[in-house]
């Protein structure tokens, strides 16, 4: 994995070496260093000054104040921040090209290289070392934005180089002491986002943020407010994430109506958008029928737009993400006539005028063309496709299916459009037909795949994700923080490489190794089945083989996560709970509560096995009492709600769907495992070939329920191939029938993805022993189910679909079969074959 920062080297603890690519190198050292190409932050000459210039943006001066902050953190002496060189003292200079001073002069004195790889660029930086800057000023480290955000992220990257985790306030990330620090740079370093706008939205918090801000953090707000907000936007800055979509719920208070909260977004930098649901930056969700009227567009226009003309003039002179069209209250449909789709496509198309002609009047170009957003979210996506005509500069967000999975990416036509497309991506879902709000079990792997697709079919505009509670999603969001900023940086093998960074970064280079093997499996078994999507139904339909093997591998992770939180430095502790132990020991005493009622339903000692439920419930409760009241000495109190023990147990909304919510008996004669006895072998096995073209299937490390499932790369348009192509990507399985010969199925095990855009479909062909091929589609893929069909409603708790292709009868012997590439976005499993599935 290479992240592409700042090409500096911070002579720091040996945890910060893991987060940086091979090619920098890094001293651990606590020795001052002079000489050409190194300045003392601290140690030699004495502590830095940080200048910085008044008339710049005021967030370089707020990045200039969490850097002195960090510094201090480490060496407890603290740089001063100012404007001018010190003579005799060590110089870090941050700020905008042309607003600020010392830059600007550095500049005219031809000082400063490769400002034309910034100059005019979207929050781009150069950091480079000057030798001699200024009379009496040995050398300075100068960091260049090409605008404001570009500044404070150059000295952000600085802050974690040094040795502070962006989770160093939100996961209690530890901070080693040191008493020196030495800035390294040979040559100038240039970077810059892919991604344009790179965001996150705090979404169903009425689950966790909003009952610690109400108990705990912002009493006097009565939930998530100003002093929330401003560590969440801290937060952003420091892992450069730029646009919010706030808390929405009706717990929560409307994030418009307090102006601190859109002051102080802008002060860091912040842009404010919306969700999907929240036109021209207005929450809907407290909107008053008796007093205002229905929220209907064709009934009580005046009215609503007269509230959208209030957001435009209060917020029009702030940098933001206008979202447009409309929804019913809350994430519910538009109100039109039940089936009249002429009449909603017209409403639609009024509605947008109506939204963009008070931009035009209202909203300030300071910032560049306005930025516009169209999000086709659930039943907004049929209208959009029957021929909404969108204005050509509104970027068009896509969005998945709730689940991880992209319903769809823009067709050639869409591609040509100047505002371009962006992904709307959960890690957390709340709603029908099923909820997942509690831990982050989503393997990176997985956004890498969807998220790398888009990025293939052009959706470069504007990636957001729903981060729910954004605790405990800390390894998710930080994944795609920094995934967003350089997806072509990011490669298949990815999620290793970050793990492994990450935990030396959060719990130390020694036990790094074995804590992101935890994680792996963790991820590897969270993709089999979710806590929050655990049911008696799911346990009974394992194969039981399967099902004894699910059990070992959850006792395992269980016992595996026991050693290394014995192992854990006391000072790191906290950080490992929240991020890494406690998510483990929900998924393992989870599965095993599950794995022991199913053992009790099929009549293996039912006594022992509830016991055996009673025991993992109470360790259950301990883990999520110790999260809210032990952990970082209580701080996160009311972040982790309570185990749900109330009636309404099994319904979709519920937490998790406990056996003992469950009539007991009754239900084991009703489910029958499916495909007992087949012997599975993961895709990653088969002989890979790519034939003449490019691409090929491509191993992705972690992803699927085999933990390296092989996706069709690249994913763009282009990669297509005929049902009869032998040149096509293929993978061919070697195997054996016995004396009598077989038939019988083959069966594939696809990951539940959508064909690229409508029109297309998703399909392999299958030939055996060289014989005409066979059609194979990706089931649920066509795009006319949504997450609530039959296909996918199961697929998605799976995370597979399985296609079943009915083969020849077989001679005894040698044979083969093989998979060829027929259309891209497809992702393989596993497969099953006949007979004795001996490899060749």
């Amino acid at each position: 994995m290479k992240l592409k920062p700042l090409r500096i080297a911070i002579l720091v603890f040996c945890a910060t070496l893991a987060v940086l690519p091979a090619a920098h190198a890094v001293e651990v050292t606590e020795a001052a260093r002079s000489g050409p190409g190194s300045l003392n932050l601290v140690g030699g000459a004495g502590v830095a000054t940080v200048a910085v210039d008044a008339h710049d943006d005021p967030l370089v001066a707020v990045a200039a104040r969490l850097f002195a902050d960090d510094v201090e953190r480490v060496t407890g002496k603290r740089p001063a921040i100012g404007a001018q060189a010190v003579r005799g003292r060590p110089l870090v200079v941050v700020g905008t090209l042309g607003h600020n001073a010392l830059i600007d002069e550095l500049a005219a004195r031809g000082a400063l290289k490769d400002l034309d790889k910034v100059r005019g660029r979207w929050e781009a930086t150069v950091a480079q070392m000057v030798e001699r800057p200024f009379p009496g000023v040995e050398r300075a480290f100068v960091i260049v934005g090409s605008d404001r955000r570009g500044a404070a992220y150059g000295l952000m990257q600085l802050s974690e180089q040094v040795g502070v985790s962006p989770w160093y306030w939100w996961a209690d990330a530890p901070v080693r002491r040191r008493t020196a620090l030495t800035i390294r740079s040979a040559t100038p370093e240039v970077t810059a986002p892919e991604v344009r706008y790179r965001g996150i939205f705090v979404n169903d918090e009425d689950w966790g943020m909003h009952a610690w801000a109400k108990q705990t953090f912002e009493p006097e707000a009565g939930g998530i407010g100003p002093k929330t907000y401003e560590k969440l936007f801290e937060l952003m800055l420091r892992l450069r994430l730029n646009t919010i979509w706030p808390a929405m719920h009706e717990v929560s208070r409307e994030f418009h109506a307090v102006r601190e909260n859109v002051v102080l977004a802008d002060k860091y930098g912040i842009v404010a958008g919306a969700s999907h649901c929240e036109p021209m930056l207005y929450n809907n969700v407290k909107w008053n029928q008796k007093e205002r009227g229905p929220w209907n567009y064709l009934t009580n226009r005046d009215t609503i737009y007269k509230t959208w003309e209030e957001q435009a003039t209060t917020r029009g002179g702030m940098e933001a993400m206008w979202t447009l069209g409309i929804r019913g209250i809350h994430d519910q449909g538009m109100q039109t006539p039940p089936g009249d789709m002429p009449g909603k496509l017209k409403l639609m198309g009024e509605v947008i005028q109506d939204q963009r002609s008070l931009i035009q009047q209202h909203v300030t170009t300071k910032w560049g063309p306005v930025a516009q957003v169209f999000v086709p979210y659930k039943e907004v996506l049929p209208i959009y496709d029957a021929g909404l005509a969108l204005p050509d500069d509104v970027t068009l967000m896509w969005t998945d299916d709730n689940f991880g999975y992209l319903r769809r990416l823009s067709s050639p036509d869409e591609r040509k459009r100047a505002g371009g497309a962006g992904v709307y991506w959960h890690l957390s879902y709340y709603g029908q037909p099923h909820s997942y709000l509690w831990i982050n079990t989503t393997a990176p792997a997985l956004m890498w795949e969807e998220l790398h697709k888009a990025w293939e079919n052009d959706a470069r505009t504007m990636w957001m994700l729903n981060v729910g509670d954004l605790k405990p999603m800390e390894i998710g969001v930080d994944y795609f923080a920094r995934f967003a900023w350089n997806p072509t940086a990011f490669g298949p093998d990815s999620q290793p490489a970050f793990l492994r960074s990450f935990a030396a970064e959060h719990v130390g280079g020694a036990l790094a190794p074995a804590v992101a093997d935890l994680l792996t499996e963790f991820y590897r078994l969270g993709t089999i089945r979710k806590p929050e999507l655990m049911t008696r139904a799911w346990a009974l339909a394992l194969p039981p083989d399967e099902a004894a093997e699910l059990g070992r591998s959850y006792a395992h992770l269980l016992e595996r996560e026991a050693a290394l939180a014995a192992a854990i430095p006391a000072g790191k502790r906290d950080a490992y709970t929240e991020m890494i132990g406690f998510p483990a020991r929900v998924l393992g005493a989870t599965g095993l509560v599950f794995m022991a009622d199913r053992a009790a339903q099929l009549g293996d000692d039912p006594a022992a096995q509830a016991a055996e439920i009673a025991r993992r419930r109470a360790f259950l409760e301990r883990e999520v009492d110790a999260y809210n009241y032990t952990v970082a000495g209580g701080k996160w109190k009311g972040m982790m709600p309570g185990l749900v023990t109330a009636a309404n147990l099994m319904a979709w909304n519920s937490q998790v769907r406990w056996p003992w919510g469950e009539p007991a008996g009754g239900s084991a004669s009703k489910v029958t495992p499916v495909d007992a006895g087949r012997a599975w072998r993961p895709a990653a096995e088969a002989d890979n070939r790519s034939g003449t073209a490019a691409a090929r299937w491509t191993p992705v490390a972690g992803l699927g329920q085999s933990g390296r499932a092989v996706a069709l790369k690249p994913a763009g348009l282009d990669a297509s191939w005929s049902l009869t192509d032998d040149k096509a990507p293929s993978l061919d399985f070697h195997f054996e029938t016995g004396a009598q010969g077989a038939g019988g199925e083959l069966l594939i095990d696809f990951m539940p993805t959508f064909r690229i855009y409508p029109g297309r479909k998703l399909r392999v062909s299958v030939v055996v022993d060289g014989a005409d091929p066979i059609a194979v589609d990706v089931p649920g893929a066509s795009g006319q189910e949504d997450e609530s069909g039959a296909i996918r409603k199961e697929g998605v708790q799976n995370n597979a679909v399985r296609a079943r292709v009915p083969m020849p009868a077989l001679a005894a012997g040698k044979h083969v079969v093989t998979i060829r590439a027929v259309d891209p976005g497809v992702v393989i499993d596993r497969v099953a074959l006949p007979g004795r599935q001996g490899v060749i």
